[in-house]
């Protein structure tokens, strides 16, 4: 997407994923909760009194294991749009692990970066001079989507189970990002001009009525009954896919009805949208807050040109 994007107000958002609501630095720390102290026998003489030591010490580190606070993943920076960040603040929620997030734009607000993203990208922080970016817990700042959406999953333990589902994860990685292709070349973004969009009217055309369709095809032969592409249907790859699905059926004249005439695929596209982690970023109730639709109908298109 455009590094300039003026169509929302300018915001940073502290926070966290599930795990915890509290605000945060750029690095989150973990925090460690303290359960009910194990009531320990007094040692026995002789060779009973190593063996009832060993218990409790194995007691206490399962203890430990259960009251422990899950890592963190760190602070994830976007535009205030679905674009490229849905996909990542779907699996970062998804995930269960402590996140914080924040949306920058063009306008100055004085906030973290103090002329907002074009303060930012002047930094040198972006290792690719664009967002978003994810500066982790360990200190590393990450640039592309799937850099760091497979460091997430990585970290959630989110591919799947085995060799294959970990290739079928990365099929999913693979084919949404050709689906965001074709709806960056069809010129269907919000902030387009009305002349832009309207030169793109033959492409837009052809990617509702045959390229998308072939793609969702596809996805419906790979796909199973309800399940998804994997064994658990919900790896960091189908994540990131279900989030560009979303955006076609946002973007397409039809709607969700995009996806009607291929019921396998419907029906977990269906399921992973009722899931809460998924339901809480689209509802922007997640660490990165309230995001805008990025790819709009021509319906849509002419409402936010009135209102500019």
């Amino acid at each position: 997407p455009r590094s300039a994007i003026a169509m929302a107000p300018k915001r940073e958002l502290g926070g966290v994923g599930r795990a915890s609501r509290s605000q945060d630095s750029p690095a989150p720390k973990t925090k460690t909760e303290e359960g009910p102290a194990d009531k320990q026998a007094k040692p026995e003489k002789g060779p009973a009194a190593k063996q009832t030591k060993t218990a409790i010490g194995a007691k206490q580190t399962k203890q430990a294991k259960k009251t422990t606070a899950p890592p963190a993943l760190g602070k994830l920076s976007y535009f205030p749009v679905y674009a490229k960040g849905l996909q990542l603040a779907l699996i970062a929620e998804e995930s269960g692990l402590l996140w914080s997030g924040q949306t920058l734009t063009d306008s100055p607000d004085g906030s973290v970066w103090p002329d907002g993203w074009p303060a930012l990208k002047a930094s040198g922080k972006c290792p690719f001079g664009q967002m978003p970016i994810l500066e982790t817990a360990e200190g590393v700042v990450i640039g592309q989507s799937l850099a760091i959406a497979n460091f997430m999953g990585r970290k959630g333990d989110m591919f799947g189970s085995g060799d294959a589902d970990f290739a079928k994860s990365q099929m999913c990685f693979a084919e949404g990002e050709d689906i965001y292709a074709l709806l960056l070349g069809a010129g269907l973004q919000r902030w387009q001009s009305a002349e832009a969009r309207g030169a793109k009217a033959a492409d837009q055309a052809e990617l509702f009525a045959e390229l998308l369709p072939a793609h969702v095809a596809y996805l419906e032969a790979l796909c199973s009954a309800g399940g998804g592409f994997t064994s658990t249907g919900a790896t960091c790859g189908e994540l990131y896919l279900v989030g560009m699905l979303l955006q076609v059926t946002l973007a397409a004249p039809a709607g969700g009805a995009i996806l009607d005439a291929h019921p396998k695929l419907k029906a977990w596209f269906t399921t992973t949208m009722a899931r809460p982690a998924v339901k809480s970023v689209l509802e922007g109730k997640s660490a990165i807050g309230k995001m805008d639709v990025y790819f709009v109908t021509d319906k849509e298109f002419a409402t936010i040109k009135a209102a500019a």
